[in-house]
């Protein structure tokens, strides 16, 4: 399996791809740039590199949004929301990581406003789709 993942079952846009030992499932679309993704299981983080330049990966976990994934032209990731558990020495939760860095002594960095467009974009389409 190389650094992007390994696809498996691709067929019609519905497909799963194992990363970094965990295995996704592509669940649906919002809009043109955000794939929703379903990590069964007890840990969940978001993928390293994304298939697909420029992409927004929303990952899911039983219902509940976890972790949104915001990836450059060259399929790496460049920003993180966690929605899973408290960030920094001020409690945020959701909170947000640049370039895969989780640094646990810095304070936690608030979701920007076009970041809760895209949260709330994904948590209605949630609630259709539950």
């Amino acid at each position: 399996m190389g650094g992007r993942g390994s696809f498996v079952n691709v067929n019609s846009g519905n497909f799963a791809f194992k990363e970094g030992g965990q295995t996704y499932f592509a669940i649906g679309m919002i809009g043109d740039n955000i794939k929703v993704l379903e990590r069964p299981g007890t840990s969940v983080k978001a993928p390293e590199m994304s298939h697909t330049e420029n992409r927004i990966y929303a990952v899911v976990q039983n219902g509940e949004l976890k972790h949104l994934a915001f990836y450059d032209q060259n399929h790496k990731q460049v920003k993180s929301i966690d929605f899973g558990h408290e960030h920094g020495w001020n409690h945020e939760k959701p909170h947000v990581h640049f370039n895969m860095q989780h640094i646990k002594n810095e304070p936690g960095t608030r979701p920007s406003k076009d970041d809760w467009v895209i949260i709330n974009k994904v948590n209605d389409w949630l609630k259709i789709h539950k």
